[in-house]
């Protein structure tokens, strides 16, 4: 055998030692969850959003239509459609809905029924940036000895174009008036220059692409989203204690334990206030032998993250003594982490 053929197969049987007794992780979805209780309400209307500026008055309903068709797409919630809104609107009096996103109107309590919730939008800051500065700027040339050199100045016409756009959205229960959710949000991008003439866009298409944003970001606070997150093995292991700062992680748990930690640490960011539930079966096993109780993850747990206490009995008792130990994100059928574990075999001193 050559010696690069003798190197390749240790690689090679390096990585699968490696695979076999550690985590998987990778790129997943996950479901991030709104921070309100969205899953007690489930039809929904999003009312006209207004604005403090008149000019603001298109990229409104820009706001609102985009909010409108998002919400109606996530399929969480019934979406009152804008004809069966303006059907409503005509036979209640709803002349206050235009104000529902102001936080000093109290909607009055039990006079709006068009749905369990309203979702009310406003845009509070508009601002379109259209400048025009001149800017002195060197005329250059190539002399006799073809070096670069100044001969003169000119003066040019600089354009910068731009939009500042905030708004504030609520969702307030249509039967009592109080908010369930607010959130403000400002979308102001880096202003277009030119020298010479103007950009091509101008500062109300800005302005439009700004409501439409506004829009997503609304609907990310309103609605369950899946989002693509980045996980590592390392953030499930199989541990036997917390000690000083550290967790035991043994390569094989002792058989006469009566239980073991599985511990779930240092999701990224995404995750907080995702639910998530555990569950252990034979390694290549399809049936789990245990399966924790649903819990939200927050990175308020610190080092320690959530450790989840497992009882080594029904386990051991299947006869096998090499596990899988899966972590699933809540409403999702595949896990989104594994990692490989075993026992001591019997016999063992």
């Amino acid at each position: 055998m050559s010696r690069k053929c003798a190197v390749l197969g240790g690689l090679l049987l390096a990585l699968a030692v490696s695979a076999g007794c550690g985590g998987r992780g990778g790129a997943v979805e996950l479901t991030q969850f709104p921070r309100w209780e969205f899953q007690q309400y489930q039809r929904l209307a999003v009312v006209p959003a207004g604005a403090v500026d008149s000019r603001a008055a298109a990229d409104a309903r820009v706001l609102t239509d985009r909010l409108t068709t998002l919400l109606t797409q996530n399929g969480t919630f019934t979406v009152l459609s804008r004809s069966e809104l303006e059907a409503v609107m005509k036979e209640q009096d709803l002349s206050r809905l235009a104000d529902a996103a102001d936080e000093s109107t109290l909607l009055p309590e039990g006079r709006i029924e068009i749905a369990q919730a309203l979702v009310a939008a406003k845009i509070t800051d508009y601002r379109l940036i259209a400048e025009r500065a001149e800017e002195t700027v060197p005329i250059l040339a190539v002399d006799r000895r073809g070096r670069l050199v100044q001969v003169g100045e000119e003066t040019v016409p600089v354009f910068r174009h731009g939009a500042v756009v905030e708004a504030s959205v609520r969702v307030v229960d249509a039967a009592t008036g109080k908010i369930l959710m607010s959130h403000t949000a400002r979308v102001a991008p880096k202003p277009l220059s030119s020298r010479g003439q103007p950009p091509r866009v101008r500062p109300e298409q800005i302005a439009t692409q700004a409501a439409g944003d506004l829009a997503a970001e609304f609907y990310k606070e309103i609605a369950p989203t899946r989002i693509r997150v980045k996980l590592k093995g390392d953030m499930l292991i199989v541990a036997t204690e917390f000690f000083d700062g550290q967790y035991d992680k043994p390569k094989s748990l002792p058989r006469d334990r009566a239980d073991f930690l599985l511990v779930v640490r240092n999701l990224p960011a995404a995750a907080e206030g995702n639910r998530f539930k555990a569950a252990v079966s034979a390694k290549d096993g399809r049936q789990n032998l245990w399966e924790s109780d649903e819990f939200v993850w927050t990175a308020a747990a610190g080092p320690q993250g959530t450790a989840l206490t497992v009882p080594t009995a029904p386990l051991l008792g299947s006869g096998a003594f090499e596990f899988t130990a899966k972590l699933y994100s809540v409403g999702d059928p595949r896990p989104v982490l594994e990692r490989d574990f075993k026992f001591e075999k019997p016999g063992k001193d």
